[in-house]
């Protein structure tokens, strides 16, 4: 009985594509992710009773949000206690001012803290952006 002779090229073959196979498993997860659990900041859905207007981020765990439930804006506190009600906007002015930012685009509404931010800026990290537009 001979032994068999190894070949390097042919374990090097191997060993490449499974590199490829984990690879492309990687990618369509991602893209599996970015499909089904990706909205896009910038739309909301037409008949959601949530909308957040806009994100101002204090610190590391600490924002401000302002948020619209069931069309009333609300401002909300976000520490790492909790969120918090600060302050409900009533005031005709401060509504008016209000829609015409949101006209201009003058909000950046994406949320503190999610799974999709990390998401994000994981593709960005390895080179798959979001499409705008």
């Amino acid at each position: 009985m001979e032994p068999e002779s190894f070949s390097f090229a042919w374990s090097f073959f191997k060993m490449l594509a499974a590199l490829a196979v984990v690879i492309a498993l990687m990618i369509g997860a991602m893209l599996i992710v970015k499909k089904y659990f990706y909205q896009s900041p910038g739309i909301s859905a037409a008949n959601s009773m949530i909308d957040i207007i806009a994100t101002r981020h204090l610190g590391p765990k600490s924002s401000f949000m302002l948020i619209e439930v069931l069309g009333q804006p609300l401002l909300v506190g976000i520490s790492p206690q909790g969120m918090s009600l600060l302050a409900a906007i009533n005031d005709p002015a401060a509504l008016d001012r209000l829609n015409s930012l949101r006209k201009a685009g003058r909000t950046s509404p994406a949320p503190p803290g999610s799974l999709l931010n990390g998401a994000a800026s994981l593709w960005k990290t390895i080179g798959i952006r979001r499409k705008d537009g």
